[in-house]
Formats: C-alpha cells, sequence, structure tokens
C-alpha cells in the first residue's frame, strides 16, 4: 500500500492505499511492518533490495555529474589559474583557489543540478541510469521545486542530512528532506 506519491516504474501519481499503479500496473514496494503500519524509509532501505539497488543507482549518478561539473571547472580553473599566476604569482592563485573557486564550485554545481532537472527532469548522470525527478504533478520539476530539493547540493554534509532526515521521516525510500517539502521524487 502506498501513501500518496508516484509510481517507482512510471512515475504516475499514486492515491493512498494504492497496492498498483493505475497506469502502468506495477505493485507499489512500500514495506510494512508485522502490524501493517508503513515503516521509514531507512527501515525499507535496510530491509528491501529494491530500495538498495535504488539509492546505489542514485549515488552512481550523483558521482558521474559531479565528476563531469569536476571537469568544467578543471577547464574553467586552468583557463582562470593562468592568468591569476601571471598577473599576481602564486598568492593570487591560492587566493582564487581556497576563496572564490571553492564557492563557485558549489553555485555551480547547485545550477547544473537545477537547470537539468526542470529542462528535461533528469541530470546526465541520472538519465544514464534511467531515473527521472518528477513534481508534484507527474511532469518535470518547477523552478521553485528543483532550487529547493537542490539547494542542500552546495555542501556534502547539507546533503547528507537531507536524504538521512527525509529517509527518517518519511514512508517512502524515494524522497530526501527537501523533495518531500516540495512534493518531487525521484522515479526510474
Amino acid at each position: 500500500m502506498s501513501e500518496s506519491g508516484f509510481c517507482s516504474k512510471c512515475g504516475a501519481q499514486l492515491q493512498p492505499g494504492t497496492a498498483f499503479c493505475p497506469k502502468c500496473g506495477a505493485p507499489v514496494g512500500q514495506t510494512s511492518s508485522p502490524t501493517g503500519t508503513p515503516l521509514s524509509g531507512i527501515d525499507s532501505l535496510i530491509k528491501e533490495p529494491t530500495a538498495q539497488s535504488y539509492w546505489i543507482r542514485r549515488l552512481f549518478a550523483l558521482v558521474i555529474d559531479v565528476i563531469i561539473v569536476v571537469i568544467i571547472l578543471a577547464l574553467v580553473a586552468v583557463f582562470v589559474a593562468i592568468p591569476a599566476f601571471v598577473l599576481s604569482g602564486t598568492a593570487g592563485v591560492v587566493f582564487f583557489f581556497v576563496g572564490v573557486f571553492s564557492i563557485a564550485a558549489g553555485v555551480i554545481i547547485f545550477f547544473y543540478f537545477v537547470v537539468a532537472e526542470v529542462m528535461r527532469g533528469a541530470t546526465f548522470g541520472k538519465h544514464l541510469l534511467h531515473l527521472k525527478v518528477v513534481g508534484p504533478k507527474g511532469g518535470n520539476p518547477t523552478l521553485i521545486e528543483s532550487l529547493v530539493r537542490n539547494a542542500s547540493k552546495i555542501y556534502w554534509l547539507l546533503l547528507l542530512l537531507d536524504v538521512v532526515v527525509g529517509l527518517a521521516t518519511s514512508k517512502q525510500y524515494t524522497q530526501k528532506f527537501s523533495d518531500k517539502m516540495v512534493g518531487t521524487s525521484v522515479v526510474d
């Protein structure tokens, strides 16, 4: 049985108590306790191979996306570091990488995720692993939804907290806390 959410196969919106998706017929994979009460996302992650596979795919998608952004940032850094070194020596390069570049990297990663999700419903990494971000109405997330759900990606500790708190406070294993706030979900 599901609480209101989305089908993990086709992304169709599910009504509370749905056992099978009305669009594609896939069983809704909500784990429940012996008393029939749904467990948290953490319990699902510990006990369900489907949840474990899902989060491994999300982790690999994140790694792919970070590698893409790091390559882009490295190219930008080379083009900026050489003039900084020529103009101000080693101190200029150190200031650039410690100050400006570290802040810019977080912002660039953040906007990469936001733009990709709003325009295509998935980043390159999610697309490769057949994952898609859906908004509350089943389509691509809006700009505001994507901004909220990706805000934690600016700093790795915020992202970790977003995932853990989301799994601990939701009965679904497909939502971080920020996803829960705006009604988005990542489906396959």
